[in-house]
């Protein structure tokens, strides 16, 4: 639709005569027809749908200012509540998916503008208060006594609207394109700079002031002069230029609109101008109330009506490429974040989002370097700002070091205080085909130290946002204490945290030595990712345990997302069909599932019943797999040096052939050693406290007493050739599938026809089954150690394999009727359960997925009631997780400003 108007702007005026207006809408009737039953196959009749087409386009369309489609959508959607629009909590599921197609903004600017067009004469100080009170994403404002915490939401991800305004339709840049760009990268790049070049082109156009006044025939009004002059504006306004855009002067704007008629659409547009020279929060809105009073007056003319419509259409498409709504991780990290549109804002006035409260706190992700004075300078800036308070004064130029702790002071003090944050190291990488991604281990390490250097660097922190810093004596600073936690972020099908696990358990062990005068401190948390999108649900459930025991995680860390210890396996794999990993991955994931099988062997008869199965599938695989071709591995570990393919010998004749399902389980554990420590040891013994921390089983590495040590050192071998294993696919099946797949496809292992490179397996429903047993054990073990899991409802809904919030595993974890978790009860089948996990509500990214925390809670209460639990118990249930979050958050941040 967006196209067709562009393309009406572009003709010639003469040519747009009331039959070419009835010919434009006939062709967005049959547009609609056909998108309907393009994005809804086999669902609706055609007969009904043209009839529903038929009554939204009733030959109307730009020649009147009826919209009805957003009328019933601001009616059905938004309420007044006073002063504040708000979404409806009843209907906060169908906003929420709403917003991520269209801008909720335009919702409420036609609202305002029908209510000041319903206003005969507007008090300027009604209309300033009003727009300026609305809340980020126009959610509910809830009780302010009631505090709510963020514990997981990245910096970056957290975006307003605004955004778009200020980043991309006022810029003069153009959209950036790596050298590096992939043919999606590109193919979207040259997409979008034509719809921000016309978005630009449109709203120049738009942002000329409008000149009312009503010319009267009789008892007939026609369009007003400016209505009538405006195609000749049109014509004048150069459409097909490429010219970058240049921000107007926003003040002479201004200026030139102050003797407007209050609640006029140009008063409204230096309302907007005001706004943007202030650089308000509500400035977006400003500019969708002016809009859309325009497109509502009577007289105005059909060709600014199809720039409006044609702008708004364009704006969406713009915005939806800065929503994640996809599968999977891997997709929004090289899709999302290789966006062309993907940018890190020069400011924020997003804090809104963050803190729409003066009591609710936040711990923020990003990477370990973001953290800096730098970097809290403007993050102090922006707090204070939504926090309605000042910057205290110095009682002279430059001293901030003077200022002594009065009410004003502390009052500004303890607003710095309702924040933390947590780095995150990096698994993302870059995709290249066949080839398995390589972690930089000896980077990773540098990045580490740096980090330590930093917390303990002096530079950029004596600013005067901090009161003059370490130099004023009035207050013991130790601006380090921000930096509270540790994660593992990104795509976790790329980079295992195998690779992270040592340089973690290093950053946060024992004593370390800190600068004089410091005051002593606990150590970091760690809130790592793990879980959240897997190829096979064991490798999702392996993923989490490798990340609770190579880290060494304790009371009171937490797992972010963890979605593979809540989606029903068979569920999941009904889903997600044909389960396609890497030949290595499918092997550790029978290894590690034959070890729990054993473990649980006593308690539980379906791990029984299971084991032998799995012990055959791994001889099968192990068989099929790559380790075990390795000569001398002593030789190669003492010179570094990597075993010659050409020199490898056949299965039997290996000495690795014989390892058991028990030595391959013993040798993934050992993988919580790092390897390039190990290596740059050259058989020494370790030397400090990286070497102590990196390497809990060198001597049995290095004396490769063990067939689990020889395993370890031969898988390394094997991954830095960078071959691709071969690949897996896993299908459910009964028992006779699974005994007929693993006949058949030994031909094709054996090269007497097939791909050997793509193998074939079956989970059976016993296996399943006992993997839905395992999740509840697991939960049950990682409760007893303390343990806390992240849940991020709608970034899974948007992310994962999860229709609605109703299917989200919180329900599972905690419900709100604990007698679900009664023995034999659906979030305790197997009865091995003890009770609810503990859990925390977030965020994750507010914008990207569009959000905000109090509309995660209220979204979690619908689904609950969707579930037949009554609203009482789910408000109850809510509010303990709303306790819990504040006192996580208390219990990890320290004081970074102390009195003296």
């Amino acid at each position: 639709m967006a196209a067709w108007l562009w393309e009406a702007l572009l003709k010639p005026t003469n040519e747009l005569e009331s039959a070419r207006w009835h010919q434009l809408q006939e062709n967005f009737y049959h547009l609609l027809v056909e998108v309907i039953e393009a994005r809804y196959p086999r669902e609706h009749r055609l007969t009904d749908v043209r009839q529903l087409m038929g009554r939204m386009l009733d030959g109307d369309l730009l020649l009147t200012p009826v919209l009805p489609w957003l009328d019933e959508l601001q009616q059905r959607l938004m309420q007044r509540n006073g002063d504040l629009l708000c979404y409806r909590e009843g209907e906060v599921r169908a906003y929420v998916r709403l917003a991520a197609g269209l801008d909720p903004t335009l919702l409420a600017g036609w609202h305002f503008a029908s209510w000041l067009a319903e206003i005969s004469c507007p008090n300027v100080n009604d209309i300033r208060r009003i727009v300026s009170a609305q809340t980020a994403f126009f959610a509910p404002p809830g009780n302010p006594s009631l505090p709510f915490a963020e514990g997981h939401v990245h910096f970056w991800g957290v975006t307003a609207d605004s955004a778009i305004l200020d980043e991309f339709l006022l810029s003069n840049r153009a959209l950036s394109l790596n050298e590096k760009a992939s043919l999606w990268q590109r193919e979207q790049h040259d997409d979008l700079q034509i719809l921000l070049q016309r978005a630009r082109q449109l709203l120049v156009l738009l942002l000329e002031p409008r000149e009312q006044h009503c010319i009267s025939h009789g008892t007939q009004s026609v369009w007003s002069s400016h209505s009538a002059g405006w195609p000749q504006h049109l014509a004048r306004f150069t459409l097909t230029t490429h010219d970058p855009c240049r921000q107007p002067d926003w003040d002479l704007l201004a200026s030139s609109l102050s003797a407007a008629k209050t609640g006029s659409a140009d008063w409204l547009l230096g309302e907007f101008a005001q706004a943007m020279s202030r650089g308000d929060a509500n400035r977006w809105l400003w500019l969708y109330i002016y809009l859309c009073a325009c497109y509502s007056d009577a007289d105005t003319h059909p060709l600014q009506r199809a720039a409006i419509l044609c702008f708004w259409q364009t704006v969406n498409q713009l915005r939806r490429s800065l929503i994640m709504d996809g599968q999977g991780l891997t997709r929004f990290a090289e899709r999302y974040f290789g966006s062309a549109m993907h940018r890190k804002p020069k400011q924020h006035d997003n804090f809104r989002r963050l803190w729409s409260s003066n009591a609710d706190v936040a711990e923020i992700k990003s990477g370990p370097d973001a953290f800096s004075g730098k970097f809290t300078r403007s993050f102090t800036k922006g707090m204070t700002k939504t926090a309605e308070l000042s910057q205290p004064k110095p009682p002279y130029i430059f001293g901030e070091h003077e200022i002594k702790p009065d009410g004003k002071a502390l009052s500004y003090l303890q607003n710095l205080e309702r924040w933390q944050f947590c780095g995150h190291f990096s698994r993302s990488q870059r995709h290249k085909q066949n080839r398995r991604p390589k972690a930089d281990s000896n980077q990773l390490w540098k990045d580490a130290e740096k980090l330590m250097c930093n917390l303990q660097s002096r530079s950029g922190w004596n600013a005067s946002e901090f009161l003059g810093g370490k130099l004023n004596p009035n207050f013991h600073f130790q601006p380090a204490r921000w930096f509270r936690g540790l994660d593992v972020a990104g795509d976790e099908n790329a980079l295992k945290i195998e690779w992270f696990a040592p340089v973690l358990r290093w950053l946060r062990c024992g004593f370390k030595s800190r600068p004089d005068g410091e005051r002593a401190s606990t150590g970091f948390h760690l809130s790592i990712h793990a879980g959240e999108d897997y190829a096979h649900p064991a490798s999702g459930m392996r993923h989490i345990d490798e990340t609770v025991r190579f880290c060494e995680m304790r009371e009171g860390d937490r797992l972010g997302h963890a979605l593979a210890l809540g989606i029903v396996p068979k569920q999941w794999a009904a889903r997600q069909g044909e389960m396609v990993l890497p030949l290595d991955e499918h092997l550790d994931n029978l290894v590690w599932l034959w070890h729990h099988a054993g473990v649980l062997s006593g308690v539980l008869p379906l791990a029984q019943q299971v084991l032998p199965s799995l012990e055959r599938r791994i001889v099968r695989f192990w068989r099929l797999s790559q380790w075990w071709q390795a000569n001398d591995l002593m030789a190669g570990a003492a010179t570094n040096q990597q075993p010659d393919s050409n020199l490898t010998a056949g299965f039997e004749t290996s000495p690795l052939c014989h390892a058991r399902p028990d030595d391959l389980y013993q040798a993934w554990w050992l993988r919580r050693n790092c390897h390039y420590r190990f290596q740059s040891l050259n058989g020494a013994w370790p030397v400090d406290s990286r070497e102590l921390c990196a390497l809990p089983d060198n001597q049995e590495l290095r004396e490769q007493r063990t067939l689990a040590s020889k395993l370890y050192l031969a898988r390394h071998s094997w991954l830095a050739t960078l071959k691709e294993a071969p690949m897996v696919i896993v299908r459910m099946g009964d028992e006779a599938a699974a005994h007929g797949g693993f006949h058949s496809k030994a031909r094709a292992s054996a090269g007497l026809g097939g791909n050997k490179d793509i193998l074939e397996d079956v989970d059976t429903p016993a296996e399943l089954e006992f993997m839905h047993a395992l999740q509840d054990w697991l939960l049950t073990e990682y409760d007893k150690l303390g343990l806390i899991i992240e849940a991020n409802p709608t970034s899974n809904v948007y992310i994962a394999r999860l229709k609605s919030h109703a299917e989200h595993p919180i329900f599972r974890w905690h419900p709100p009727d604990e007698s679900k978790l009664d023995t034999g009860a659906d979030a305790n089948l197997y009865g091995l359960r003890r009770g609810p996990v503990r859990v925390l509500v977030n965020t994750d990214d507010p914008g990207i997925m569009p959000t905000t925390l109090r509309t995660e809670f209220l979204l979690l209460r619908e689904a609950a009631l969707e579930l037949k639990v009554g609203r009482t118990v789910a408000e109850r249930w809510l509010e303990t997780l709303r306790q819990y979050g504040i006192e996580q958050f208390h219990r990890n941040h320290l004081p970074v400003f102390e009195p003296v």
